[in-house]
């Protein structure tokens, strides 16, 4: 997406009504040229919580909080600061105007999204129409689903047979083609023009994003003898698994207060729990917990609680939602983890109990921390020193993940408390897990420019599984596709110098130096020096073409990040060579010295 004007932003509270866009949200009375109402973020019965129209603010007497009518929207509806001022400005039916020197939007898009909410309606008229609608309503009745709660979450009805969404399309080739772009069709191999549907016979959940905008479907099926039990769209330009959430979209809207989100498994265990007036709760994809997921969930809550069903893959799950934790963890981001009894899934657990026992639950759920250090001495023989020994081991490759320096030594003094060890053997213990870790130096892995990779997103680089192949490949791929980054990045002989220090980094300089002299260049125009270098020209073509689609502005996040990764994967493999080239004990040591102090002093590299 383009930028926002600037001057469009500084305007657009001048161009508003605040007091009207609050009262659609909170229930405000007249009080003189003031309006006040009870505060919507701390529980009060006496109101002090005012709305001064003439200077377009609100300010809380109780608690504090106080701003704009932008600075609302965002804490209220919580919502990003882009996604705060195109509510605004929709409500107050006020056009947004772009950046006209940005990245103009993809017209594409728009049919996309308007196509996804015609087939949400198609899906729900045939939940009320479709002859076969009675087995997914005894089904949706049987599950405690109300009809409130059905028309919350769009619920629909993907009936029998191949064909049903095909033929409603069939004589509109652009949708047809869409929906093939979508993933809602499904071509038949070695049948050029003939389609099937790709959801059939199953209850149908709309995915949302944060606008409420419908991007994918997931589908369940009503029969034991079909499977998979449920099915995903599959990725597309308007869909990311990886970084999307069933149910936060509603709720930020049907929850007042977000103290704390739920993470449950799946779209059952939500709509399951909104039923029971439970709101703040999300589900994962069909895939594990991300980084990206995470990097959502604190944007809206500064507590995450993941909650797994009480089985084998309901543990699995949690460990690995600890694993993408650690390095995500920040100053005020608490992670915690509710594993439910064996057998139990949020609907049967709450069915059987109540929702204050379930909410007792939720809240003496175990930290992170706790859950960590339960989860490993359970895998070892913890009374002997044997299983101390593996204890330390095991717990030192988890903080090894953490990035947080305040919550990566309380770890540390957790772990040596916990084996009874003081806390500089645990550090220097930690320090040796480091360079074991460490892969071998290999210069064959730069050989050559790998094809194009899937991008690494929202601030979270895999710098160990990522090789520096990977790595260039996709800063190449972000400057041949939005070469204005470079110049919003750092200063051209700044970022010209960190690249340059890299390994086979030729190529990516040459598009740089191509780049900041001429950003109007087209691809084309970019790539038109390399033509004489064959096999170069030949790979960079590949890396043209980009997916997922990327906003201009994270195309610039994600140059800058990768960029550091790659110099932490270079540093790594240098420093694993300066190790095994030391000829003496002395050496070595003196190798780990200087590894130590630049870990102690880090040098900042975020790009701005």
């Amino acid at each position: 997406m383009p930028f926002i004007d600037r001057d469009f932003i500084n305007d657009l509270p001048n161009r508003v009504d605040i007091v009207g866009l609050i009262n659609k949200r909170v229930a405000l009375k007249k009080a003189g040229k003031d309006f006040k109402a009870c505060c919507p973020f701390h529980e009060e019965k006496t109101p002090s919580f005012t709305v001064v129209p003439n200077k377009q603010i609100y300010h809380c007497f109780g608690c504090g909080e106080s701003g704009g009518v932008i600075d609302f929207i965002m804490k209220y509806d919580h919502l990003a600061f882009v996604e705060a001022i195109e509510t605004v400005a929709g409500e107050s039916g006020v056009s947004v105007v772009y950046d006209q020197a940005a990245k103009p939007v993809d017209k594409r898009f728009e049919r996309y999204n308007k196509l996804m909410s015609e087939l949400s309606e198609f899906y729900q008229n045939q939940l009320k129409q479709s002859a076969a609608k009675k087995k997914v309503v005894d089904y949706a009745k049987n599950r405690g689903i109300s009809g409130t709660i059905a028309k919350r979450f769009e619920l629909g009805f993907a009936p029998p047979g191949w064909t049903n969404l095909y033929d409603a399309f069939k004589d509109n080739d652009e949708a047809i083609q869409d929906l093939l772009t979508m993933g809602m069709l499904v071509p038949k191999k070695d049948k050029k023009d003939d389609f099937y549907d790709r959801f059939r016979d199953r209850l149908m959940f709309p995915i949302h994003n944060t606008k409420g905008n419908v991007i994918g479907f997931g589908g369940r099926v009503l029969s034991s003898k079909d499977n998979p039990k449920y099915l995903n769209s599959p990725e597309t330009p308007l869909f990311s698994k990886s970084k999307e959430l069933y149910g936060l979209y509603h709720c930020r809207k049907h929850s007042r207060r977000i103290d704390y989100i739920i993470v449950v498994e799946g779209y059952m265990d939500v709509i399951a729990l909104h039923q029971q007036g439970i709101t703040n709760v999300v589900a994962t994809l069909g895939t594990a917990t991300t980084p990206a997921h995470l990097q959502v969930l604190s944007r809206s809550a500064e507590t995450i609680i993941f909650c797994f069903d009480g089985d084998k893959a309901g543990r699995d799950a949690a460990w690995k939602a600890l694993k993408t934790s650690l390095p995500v963890i920040t100053s005020g981001l608490l992670i915690k983890f509710l594993l439910l009894p064996d057998g139990e899934d949020p609907d049967t657990l709450i069915k059987s109990e109540s929702v204050k026992s379930f909410t007792k639950r939720v809240e003496e759920s175990q930290t992170l921390s706790s859950f960590l250090f339960d989860h490993i001495k359970s895998e070892v023989p913890f009374n002997t020193i044997e299983g101390k020994t593996l204890f330390l081991e095991k717990s030192a490759a988890l903080i090894n993940l953490v990035t947080y320096p305040v919550y990566r030594q309380q770890l540390i003094e957790g772990v040596a408390q916990t084996i009874g060890q003081n806390v500089v053997q645990i550090e220097r213990a930690i320090e040796q897990s480091i360079v074991d870790e460490m892969p071998s130096f290999n210069a064959d892995d730069y050989d050559e420019i790998e094809p194009p990779y899937r991008p690494i997103q929202n601030n979270i680089v895999a710098v160990r599984s990522s090789s520096m192949k990977s790595l260039m490949s996709r800063m190449i791929s972000c400057v041949i596709n939005y070469p204005t980054i470079v110049n919003d990045l750092e200063s051209s002989s700044v970022i010209e110098e960190r690249v340059r220090n890299l390994p086979k980094s030729e190529v990516l300089v040459e598009l740089i130096r191509y780049a900041q002299v001429e950003s109007d260049l087209s691809k084309d125009g970019l790539l038109a020096p390399f033509k004489s270098k064959e096999r170069v020209y030949s790979r960079l073509k590949e890396l043209s073409v980009m997916e997922p689609f990327l906003s201009e502005y994270e195309a610039k996040e994600e140059f800058g990040y990768t960029l550091t990764a790659a110099e932490k994967y270079y540093e790594r493999k240098s420093t694993k060579a300066s190790i095994l080239s030391a000829k003496t004990h002395d050496d070595e040591k003196l190798v780990m010295e200087n590894i130590m102090k630049s870990k102690a002093n880090p040098a900042s590299k975020k790009l701005t």
